[in-house]
């Protein structure tokens, strides 16, 4: 089980810095990372180039979080060798690239920007 700390983290990651090139923000609901915060933290972003109005939860960000370990491990900054999908993650030293490929990876199955 992937950590829901690590998911909201990288969540954060992207909303604060990560996919701003190519999104605005409509609604962002994160607090401080509390207990109830680690399960219900979303947002609701609209893509610039087709103006779609697109929602960023949990569930997205652990789609892409398992597409970026299954297809693009050459690709993220591992602090180490890639980490297996249930373990080591809370040790990786992600930034706000690795948080936007994440992002797209769960949205669109790809890396569309960047």
């Amino acid at each position: 089980m992937i950590k829901p700390e690590l998911l909201h983290g990288l969540f954060t990651t992207a909303m604060e810095g990560g996919i701003g090139y190519w999104s605005s923000t409509n609604l962002y609901h994160w607090m401080n990372g509390d207990e109830e915060d680690l399960k219900f933290f979303a947002a609701e972003i609209v893509e610039e180039d087709t103006e779609r109005v697109i929602r960023i939860d949990l569930n997205i960000i652990e789609l892409g979080l398992r597409r970026a370990i299954a297809d693009h491990q050459d690709t993220l900054r591992w602090s180490t060798e890639p980490p297996e999908m249930c373990r080591h993650l809370e040790d990786w030293d992600y930034d706000a690239g690795d948080a936007d490929m994440i992002v797209q990876l769960g949205i669109f199955g790809e890396v569309v920007y960047g």
